[in-house]
């Protein structure tokens, strides 16, 4: 049963005296910077201490952030077709909850370690420990880089057409600019409150905060609203059949399912190209103490690497906006996966100045490219009327992804006392994406029916 529409309650987005996908924007915004807290960024600060504080091992914290991690992967595409049936603001203000919630869960994990031990008697044995932070990172993931990230993107990408990549590139701005700075913000929080206290405080955020603006602001998509894409009136949008058609961005005419969308070629490109900088920096972040104390840089040190990146990630956000409105997204997957590939390399010269800059240019380059391209491509190539079921299967991957890159480079580490190999392989994949790309076209080109 569809949930009646309450879009005009408690303030009609038709009545305002601009165009609300503006609001959108800002709302959609700052979803994805609440969102920090359950990415890798988010996670990556609370290694060492959460380390100190269990007596794990950095391996067997790696293992239960993976399990934790692909667990919710596994679970995150049945929330696809909740939003295409629920809508962007029940969905946004369940996330909201839902990650405030993990993260008070977190703030006690030694705590509630110390009591599984008490009760079954396993006291210093690091499965309970595991155990119980392998659950935390399973849901602060889930409804962090998972549904609110999903719920924030998919909500954007149904309010503009021909003005996708200009919004994004606007909301990219704020929301590249928040993720590279995000280590340095919740460091300081850390030393500040303490690593239990930084957790409950970005908990009642959350749970307080981002669920009030969400049940606000957000709303689904423009036509529940009385208003249309980008703005403008039914008469001014060209139909699927112009010539507009076969500009770059073309107005999507096909509604495929999820199911049809994964029978494309173009999708399984997509879907894996924008899971390599998650397998790529989430390892970097997790692991990067690691990283600065093999160059002789303290965790201080090591951390300010991700805020020149920002400088890079806003530029290439808004340039590739602009970008993605002129050329085809296939220009721009090339770009990203190059500059991703710059990026991976400079890790073999981390702490030196030639690979300080190519890991600050191309990573923050790439992830900038990123947020455009995650989007504006599944609304282009596949339409709006499924887009929550295909965008939780690209994100189902691409968390799928963050929970290998941490435990390949910590088994790389383990094994052979340096990165090199992880380093290579994630490189290697970089290239091989961008040779698979080159016959790559837009679905709505090249299919009468998706049938």
């Amino acid at each position: 049963m569809q949930p009646r529409n309450f879009s005009g309650f408690p303030f009609a987005p038709s009545r305002f005296p601009f165009f609300y996908g503006w609001v959108i924007v800002f709302a959609t915004t700052v979803g994805l910077i609440a969102s920090i807290p359950g990415q890798t960024m988010g996670v990556g600060v609370f290694i060492e201490p959460l380390m100190e504080a269990l007596g794990l091992s950095r391996l067997e914290v790696s293992t239960a952030y993976f399990y934790g991690t692909v667990t919710s992967a596994l679970v995150l595409p049945l929330t696809g077709s909740l939003y295409d049936r629920w809508g962007a603001r029940s969905m946004i203000v369940i996330s909201s909850l839902g990650l405030g919630l993990s993260l008070l869960y977190l703030s006690e994990c030694d705590r509630i370690t110390a009591r599984v031990e008490s009760y079954f008697g396993t006291a210093g044995n690091a499965v309970a420990a595991m155990a119980v932070t392998s659950c935390g990172f399973f849901l602060a993931r889930f409804w962090g880089q998972g549904v609110l990230t999903m719920t924030s993107r998919a909500t954007l990408g149904k309010w503009f057409h021909r003005r996708r990549g200009l919004a994004s590139g606007l909301s990219g701005i704020f929301v590249t600019a928040s993720f590279a700075y995000a280590p340095l913000g919740l460091q300081g929080l850390i030393d500040t409150h303490g690593w239990r206290g930084a957790w409950l405080l970005l908990g009642a955020c959350l749970c307080l905060g981002m669920s009030t603006i969400g049940w606000l602001l957000y709303r689904d998509n423009p036509e529940k609203c009385g208003l249309r894409m980008d703005g403008a009136p039914p008469e001014t949008l060209p139909k699927a059949e112009d010539a507009s058609f076969a500009q770059p961005n073309p107005l999507s005419h096909v509604e495929f399912t999820a199911g049809q969308a994964i029978r494309t070629y173009p999708f399984w490109i997509f879907n894996l190209s924008l899971a390599l900088p998650a397998l790529i920096v989430t390892a970097l972040t997790f692991h990067i103490e690691s990283f600065g104390s093999k160059a002789g840089l303290t965790a201080g040190e090591a951390v300010k690497l991700f805020a020149p990146m920002a400088v890079f990630s806003v530029t290439s956000n808004f340039v590739g906006g602009w970008l993605s409105d002129r050329i085809r997204i296939k220009y721009l997957l090339w770009l990203f996966l190059g500059f991703l590939a710059l990026g991976t390399s400079g890790l073999l010269a981390f702490g030196h100045p030639a690979g300080h800059w190519c890991i600050v240019s191309g990573i923050g380059i790439a992830g900038g490219l990123f947020a455009i391209l995650m989007a504006v491509v599944w609304p282009r190539f596949y339409g709006r009327k499924h887009l929550g079921a295909i965008a939780s299967i690209n994100m189902s991957t691409i968390v799928l992804a963050s929970a290998i890159g941490p435990v390949l480079f910590a088994r790389a580490e383990a094994r052979t006392g340096s990165y090199t190999a992880s380093i290579l392989i994630a490189v290697g994949l970089c290239l091989a994406a961008c040779i698979a790309s080159v016959r790559l076209e837009n679905p709505q080109r090249t299919t009468i029916s998706p049938a």
